[in-house]
């Protein structure tokens, strides 16, 4: 007795059916990945914003004024640029200061990045935060380039409270420290400015 095989029409249906499973699993892989990929590049985003939060809420602590020292400070608000920028003297120091701990000289500025993709609306534009730090007792007139802190930051707002109202700029003289800083950033996350925003209360010496 001849063994019977498969019609054509019974080798087009199965070839169908894989073909239909084959796409549904290559599209639940491709959402699956991309689901990933939304995730990781979010928790990149809450990431960097806790990192340099908890930076400059550890610097803006330990923030050390004293009017008769002239090279001490502490200022905030916009430069002539209308760049919006902190710059302070604090105990909490980093290896950028030189290791020889004391009192640092920190600025954060943040301006346009010359390095991110133009177009798009202006308001829109990536921006790179700089950071520079020295020690208290190095010379003030000495060229002091900036590093990149963090890439792609659209805001870097600065308010100031004085104990009855909040201003937008601050200097130490003559009013001494704020009683609180609060610091607004935007992130990208998701290809989306997300602005987290948080208060420091000053536990500085004056």
């Amino acid at each position: 007795m001849r063994e019977r095989g498969f019609t054509l029409v019974e080798v087009l249906v199965a070839v169908t059916i894989t073909a239909l499973l084959l796409t549904t699993i290559y599209g639940v892989f491709t959402s699956v990945s991309t689901a990933k990929e939304r995730v990781e590049g979010s928790g990149e985003g809450y990431h960097q914003a806790r990192i340099l939060f908890d930076r400059i809420g550890r610097e803006l602590r330990g923030a050390y004024f004293l009017p008769t020292k002239n090279k001490t400070r502490f200022a905030g608000g916009l430069t002539g640029e209308q760049y919006p920028y902190l710059e302070l003297s604090t105990t909490a120091t980093t290896p950028q200061g030189g290791n020889r701990g004391g009192i640092a000289i920190v600025r954060y500025e943040l301006q346009p990045d010359p390095e991110a993709p133009t177009g798009g609306p202006p308001d829109e534009v990536p921006q790179v935060l700089l950071r520079w730090e020295y020690n208290l007792s190095d010379p003030e007139e000495e060229e002091r380039p900036g590093y990149r802190l963090a890439t792609g930051i659209f805001d870097f707002k600065l308010r100031f409270h004085n104990g009855s109202e909040w201003l937008e700029e601050w200097q130490a003289r003559p009013g001494g420290l704020p009683k609180m800083v609060e610091l607004t950033m935007s992130i990208p996350i998701d290809g989306e400015p997300v602005p987290f925003r948080t208060a420091f209360g000053m536990e500085g010496i004056q």
